[in-house]
């Protein structure tokens, strides 16, 4: 059986990994925005004047200048002015006031665009396009650039909305929950029974109502209504019944419930706020009308029955990790959030406005009370720091650019709102709805594990479905629906209850077959759950979605002549979908399903197939080869491994500064690979290396490498190591501005003139100049910090405040980018590069979590060959092996043997690669030894060993921790200016450590004097008297020591650290007077 992929390479030929992300935020832009202005406009209090908003209109992204003038802006210029890569939003507005009538278009502030949406500039470029543009064709968008620092939203995932737990709260009483979503607010509704048997109902401010009483003040005023639509005849029913059997009308139930919450003021009056609140707060989701009471009243009811059921039967519990009962929110949900507070804040601060100008009898401008920067600024912080509305905090993060693979992990990455110092153990064990959904392997070791999910590779988030509401219901009510009936099974339309259906499997049977006709949305979902006895229809967005071949009586939809049509690409994706061959199922409607792994295993009862058998990993983790011959644990710091690798990161990185990035010289395509790898056209992160697994002289003892040199002179990973400078030329208030050129003489804090060797004229260092540390790259004077400094000097003295390569770095100026930023001023950025050759300590690693640091670099003369004159690139210790269980490093190296020998790449899917029997034939077949081993001879004495040594091919990593970055020391430098210690932390310029520990040590060696020489960097000398033992002064005028307390004139010098002295002055701060007893030193 040839297992060739077709149908996901199909998927990923057609569908961009992070295609759910751009598809929320089209939505957000295209219908979102316009039903939050809508919402806001509906809600205004309109007491003096009357405000109402139109339409709210959204342009491409634009720059406007420091000279007025604007132009489009395309993301790599964005990247490179440190702007934000933002379009403008203008909204209709129109104010009445009496009789005069204003309306205008205003434009209201920017917005962040992701880039790669509708919106963006580069949208539907060709490919050439994008390359003319600066742009990276693979670059799969999903981003924003703000400040030109690229953010990333990663989703969120949350608890579902519109839906009922049912869980036993601490104290072992049993609740119903749901949370009931409107637009943007969540409104908590609970369902409990008090100690007396009664059912009492809370949402939002108001605690323990009694549910009839609710039900009848919505207008169910017949108990024999209200049993009827609860359909479930127990004693407690009745009992809740009778307790309120004197309430008889709508008014009574209203004024009972006044009463309860405390309302003061005449009946009409009290009226009026009950019934405003439960339109507003009860189940808003339902409707916030008058016409909904109704609905709202028979829904409690259907909850009551859930609840009722619940109880009686102890199993039916909620499980909360069930992925049906979690939604993910994507960029769209999250900007909304946003958008609708800061457009909330932005409409009150235009009535406060009118309001004042009203009051003043002076006429107003729309167009000048509506121009508010402040809207822009905070939705601009908003996504620039993540720190969100709701004090949410990380909601986005920094774009992680080390290679191709780290990009994309991050951007299908689904975030858990639980806070991760907490246990949560369930939360983070893997559920089987997971499955097919996110990746079982990929997730962070440490506090985070199981909270930090991937998106599994064809797993999908459902996003909003235009429904013609009515139509939809005529057609439920053709195919068996009742909406006004009683008996048979209920039926839920996103939380909402909408009618009974006498047979529910056939009417669940017909609605499917409706939806694989693409009559119904293809993301809808049914779940026919036989416990409760109902029915769930869900258009929501945010369920996580995977696609399935549909089975019928064990043939599978999927036939060849189906798959010879996807070869040639008659047939694509979305016909799939669409001719009803493959469906979208979400976790609740995959529990009636049931899904074959295998086509050869389906019997009659199966439903569904699995398109592929690695279907449930996610992108990083099934590009490892044999992954599935791999420990778990392994594989997960494999792929972790995979994220971390110096490759390429991005086709235009010449024309891109950015920090901390590395580029692989000589990056080259896996040998042995997974196919999702040419599918994918990633960028390549690696090297083909031959590697023999043998001990080295203890060399390679504990996971080290030894590599051999004439390997690393050829080229085997190299890098350049990068990193930016920027300098910008700043305009100050009172006609003051920086100077970029080189320094004068008389600046203060003027270098040695060596350091300004490499500047040219303009004061600019010039391309591929060669800098060590120190050395200034871009030349610049401040004007002085404070202006009275200036009034009463009248040389104006200018401070140094040039840009100098980093301590403890060197480099080679790689290019020099002048621009400007939007508010004119000149930005100077340096890019420099440092080639990066492997040393001992450098990290390597292969994609199956063998990680280890270079312990030797052997001559190549010293290597040990093989008869016919191989010598390996890197020598494996076989220690590191058996106890780790990754045989997929033995078969990827078998299998590289034999790809490097017959001159092709060899396919090593999980589960579907070329099995070991088939690559010993071929070893065979190449005239070598079946099971990869050869005869080997020492490099050194020439002698022929006597084991056979086990050589292959392995692609290995150059990982992004290089010593270089690491190492550090220094003698004397910069001190803190409080404790006069010196600093720590390599970036700064800082010192090491030298702890307690370690001067424990040296005190045991009898080296104590050297303590004295180490800790002295921080010595003063402070007099203290002799007699009482305080601190005396030194007074220098009359040159005399002397001591303030007992007036005695006999006090001695005594050397102490200044950060005991610092401690003794804080303690006089505290009146705590100090006193010492010296001690003669040589007695």
């Amino acid at each position: 059986m040839k297992n060739n992929h077709l149908i996901i390479k199909k998927y990923l030929e057609e569908h961009s990994l992070v295609e759910s992300n751009i598809i929320s935020f089209n939505e957000f832009i295209d219908h979102r925005m316009q039903e939050l202005v809508d919402e806001i406009s509906e809600t205004m209090n309109n007491e003096e004047f009357e405000i109402s908003l139109g339409k709210i209109k959204i342009e491409k992204p634009k720059v406007i200048e420091a000279d007025g003038s604007s132009s489009l802006v395309l993301p790599y210029e964005a990247r490179l002015r440190n702007l934000t890569y933002s379009a403008p939003v203008s909204l209709e507005i129109t104010i009445k006031k009496g009789d005069q009538v204003d309306s205008d278009v205003v434009e209201i502030g920017k917005i962040p665009i992701m880039v790669k949406s509708k919106v963006c500039n580069t949208y539907g470029m060709t490919q050439d396009q994008l390359v003319e543009s600066y742009n990276d064709p693979l670059d799969a968008g999903g981003y924003f650039i703000v400040n030109g620092n690229e953010r990333v939203m990663t989703m969120a995932e949350d608890l579902a909305e519109n839906q009922p737990f049912i869980e036993e709260n601490s104290k072992g009483n049993l609740n119903l929950r749901l949370f009931s979503l409107k637009g943007t607010y969540r409104i908590p509704i609970t369902i409990s029974e008090s100690k007396e048997g009664l059912l009492d109902l809370s949402f939002s401010r108001f605690k323990d109502l009694p549910v009839v009483v609710v039900l009848k003040a919505l207008g169910l005023t017949k108990e024999s209504d209200i049993a009827k639509y609860i359909g479930k005849e127990t004693d407690s029913v009745i009992v809740n019944l009778y307790e309120f059997v004197n309430l008889a009308t709508k008014e009574d139930a209203m004024m009972f419930l006044a009463e309860k919450t405390g309302l003061q003021g005449t009946k009409k009056e009290i009226l009026d706020r009950v019934k405003q609140r439960i339109d507003s707060y009860l189940l808003p989701h339902i409707g916030q009308k008058k016409e909904d009471r109704m609905n709202k009243a028979i829904t409690i009811c259907k909850l009551i029955k859930q609840f009722l059921i619940a109880k009686e039967n102890p199993e039916l519990r909620t499980d909360k990790d069930h992925y049906s009962n979690k939604r993910v929110r994507l960029s769209g949900d999250l900007l909304a959030n946003l958008f609708k507070v800061n457009l909330g804040i932005l409409i009150r601060d235009i009535q406060y406005s009118i309001q004042k100008s009203s009051k003043r009898k002076k006429f107003f401008s729309l167009k000048v009370i509506a121009k508010s920067t402040l809207f822009s600024h905070r939705i601009e912080s908003a996504i620039a720091t993540g720190s969100w509305t709701g004090e949410r905090t990380g909601v986005t993060q920094n774009m992680d650019k080390t290679n191709y693979l780290a990009m994309i992990s991050q951007l299908q990455r689904v975030a858990s709102m639980l806070p991760s110092d907490q246990e949560n153990f369930p939360a983070r064990t893997l559920h089987p709805t997971h499955y097919g959904r996110f990746c079982p392997i990929e997730t962070p070791e440490g506090t985070e594990i199981g909270l930090r999910k991937n998106l599994a590779i064809l797993s999908k988030i459902s996003t909003r479905v235009e429904l013609d509401q009515e139509k939809f219901m005529k057609d439920l009510e053709s195919i068996g629906m009742e909406r006004e009936g009683f008996e048979g099974s209920d039926v839920f339309f996103n939380g909402r209850f909408i009618g009974n259906v006498k047979d529910k499997n056939d009417f669940v049977k017909k609605i499917k077959e409706k939806r694989r006709t693409a009559q119904l949305p293809i993301q809808m979902s049914v779940r026919n759950d036989p416990r409760f006895d109902y029915v769930l229809i869900s258009t929501e967005p945010g369920r996580v979605l995977r696609p399935l071949i549909i089975v019928d009586n064990g043939n599978p939809r999927l036939k060849n002549e189906h798959k010879l049509q996807i070869e040639s690409g008659e047939m694509k994706w979305r016909d799939l979908l669409n001719t009803g061959i493959i469906e979208y199922l979400d976790a609740a409607e995959e529990e009636n399903a049931l899904v074959s792994l295998y086509e050869e295993e389906l019997t009659q009862n199966h439903t569904h197939l699995e398109i592929d058998s690695m279907d449930m990993l996610g992108v990083v983790t099934s590009l490892v080869p044999y992954g599935n011959h791999d420990q778990s644990s392994r594989l997960n710091r494999g792929s972790k491994t995979q994220k971390q690798s110096l490759g390429l990161y991005a086709a235009n990185y010449l024309c891109r500064l950015d920090t901390d990035v590395s580029i692989l010289q000589y990056p080259q395509r896996p040998l042995v690979r997974s196919f999702v790898y040419d599918t994918l056209n990633t960028y390549p992160a690696g090297q083909n290396l031959v590697v023999a697994v043998m001990t080295y002289e203890g060399y390679n003892m504990e996971d080290a490498l030894v590599l051999n040199k004439g390997s690393v002179q050829r080229g085997v990973g190299r890098s350049f190591y990068f990193r930016p400078y920027s300098a910008i030329e700043m305009n100050y208030a009172g006609g003051l501005k920086d100077e970029i050129a080189i320094p004068e003489k008389d600046a203060s804090g003027y270098k040695t003139e060596a350091s300004y060797k490499y500047l040219e004229g303009d004061g600019i260092v010039y391309p591929e100049a060669e800098i060590g540390e120190g050395e200034v790259m871009i030349g610049k004077m401040s004007p002085p910090k404070f202006l009275s400094e200036q009034r009463e000097i009248s040389v104006k003295t200018k401070k140094e405040s040039s840009v100098t390569m980093r301590q403890e770095e060197k480099g080679v100026v790689d290019g020099v980018f002048i621009t400007e930023d939007s508010e004119g001023n000149k930005i100077i950025q340096v890019r420099t590069r440092d080639q990066r050759i492997p040393e001992l300590g450098d990290k390597f690693a292969t994609s199956h979590g063998q990680k280890g640091v270079v312990g030797m670099i052997v001559p190549q003369e010293d290597v040990p060959f093989t008869s016919r004159g191989v010598r390996p690139d890197v020598i494996f210790n076989p220690h590191g092996l058996p106890s780790r269980m990754t045989v997929g490093y033995l078969l990827e190296l078998l299998a590289g043997k034999v790809g490097s020998l017959k001159g092709e790449t060899i396919d090593g899917t999980c589960f579907s690669g070329t099995g070991k029997k088939e690559l010993e034939e071929n070893l065979k077949d190449l005239g070598f030894r079946f099971d990869g081993k050869e005869t080997m001879y020492n490099g050194v004495t020439g002698k022929r060993m006597t084991v056979k040594i086990f050589v292959g091919n392995l692609y290995y990593q150059k990982l992004k921790y290089m010593v270089g970055n690491k190492m550090h020391g220094r003698a004397s430098g910069k001190v803190a200016l409080l404790t006069r210690q010196p600093i720590e932390g390599r970036s700064r310029g800082g010192a090491l450590r030298l702890g307690e520990m370690e001067q424990e040590a040296l005190v045991a060696h009898g080296a104590s004097l050297l303590l004295k020489e180490r800790y002295d960097s921080d010595k003063v000398v402070l007099p203290i008297c002799t007699k009482c033992g305080s601190i005396g002064i030194d007074d220098n005028i009359s040159n005399k020591l002397s001591c303030p307390m007992c007036g005695s004139e006999d006090v001695e010098p005594v050397e102490m650290s200044y950060a005991f002295k610092l401690l003794l002055e804080e303690l006089q701060g505290l009146h705590i007077h100090t006193s010492f007893g010296l001690k003669n030193k040589y007695e």
